[in-house]
């Protein structure tokens, strides 16, 4: 786990995917972001995952994410970052109420689905088109705030083209600034 130091009242946790770390581009940026918002914050970082499909890794993800999220004594504000694998802590930040951005959310997963339609705090939803676990009629219906990459996938980049990926990332950047930027009490 890495800490990020600022207002303990409004704490950022960020989940990342199981082979997307907090220091890839998409979570480096949203870490940056938050930061520079004056949030304080944490990245986790998975210990060794169990099998895919299995049920453990879920039960893993919960766990931890129930931790997290009941680490922090009483912040005033919360936020999640979800990066793919983090999507499956989308019931929790429902059920407390907890905003989140989630890149790449498992959209298809009937769990992770649930969470986002009951989530009634500000939520922002980022696929891609090529990304087989996204599904934006989905996203759409969940009424939340939805940006969606035309042809990007699963780590919202296009194979072959750095420099539309770049530009796919800043549009992405922009849109969680300006999400942070809604969420900041004036």
């Amino acid at each position: 786990m890495r800490i990020f130091d600022g207002d303990a009242g409004r704490v950022a946790i960020i989940f990342p995917g199981a082979g997307y770390t907090p220091d890839r581009p998409l979570l480096h940026y949203a870490r940056t972001i938050v930061r520079d918002a004056g949030w304080s914050g944490r990245d986790v970082w998975w210990p060794e995952l169990p099998d895919e499909g299995s049920d453990a890794l879920g039960t893993m993800v919960r766990d931890i994410a129930w931790r997290e999220l009941h680490s922090n004594a009483s912040p005033t504000q919360r936020l999640v970052i979800g990066k793919s694998l983090g999507s499956l802590t989308a019931p929790l930040a429902a059920d407390l109420n907890v905003p989140g951005i989630w890149l790449t959310p498992f959209m298809r997963n009937p769990d992770v689905l649930d969470g986002l339609v009951r989530q009634q705090a500000p939520t922002l939803l980022i696929g891609g088109t090529a990304d087989r676990l996204w599904d934006g009629d989905a996203a759409r219906r969940t009424g939340h705030q939805v940006l969606e990459i035309e042809g990007a996938n699963h780590s919202l980049e296009f194979a072959g083209d750095a420099r539309r990926s770049v530009t796919a990332l800043a549009d992405v950047v922009a849109a969680m600034a300006q999400f942070v930027a809604e969420l900041d009490p004036a």
